[in-house]
């Protein structure tokens, strides 16, 4: 068995960062999307409780 460690390449580190901060800055962007979206259904929620309202 080998218990060595292996110390990767510094540029593997740079390149795996670069694409753990992308996938946040993605994640984020969808958040935001789904937060409008959600928005909107409240919107709309609340135009169809008026509507029944003023029957």
């Amino acid at each position: 068995m080998n218990n060595k460690f292996y110390i990767p390449d510094p540029c593997v580190d740079k390149k795996l960062l670069a694409n753990l901060r992308h996938a946040r800055l993605e994640m984020e962007e969808i958040g935001l999307q789904l937060e409008e979206v959600i928005t909107k259904f409240d919107e709309q929620i609340r135009q169809q409780k008026l509507k029944r309202i003023q029957k």
